[in-house]
């Protein structure tokens, strides 16, 4: 997160590619603003996310992915 922006992820299972949400804080409630589907390296290890600064960081296969908020 940061400021109002979010971003979410979703895994396919067994896929090596992942669901990125992009959303922002409308008040007390979350607006997606875009999806898309990212292709990674390898399969998104459950539980290997990162977020820091505006930029989450998922654990695919051997390699770490950054994606902006």
């Amino acid at each position: 997160m940061r400021g109002t922006r979010v971003v979410l992820t979703s895994r396919d299972h067994y896929k090596r590619r992942t669901i990125v949400t992009r959303a922002e804080l409308a008040g007390d409630v979350c607006v997606a603003t875009s999806q898309e589907r990212v292709r990674v390296p390898g399969r998104v290890v459950m539980h290997c996310g990162q977020g820091r600064d505006g930029t989450l960081f998922l654990r695919a296969g051997r390699t770490w992915v950054r994606i902006e908020a």
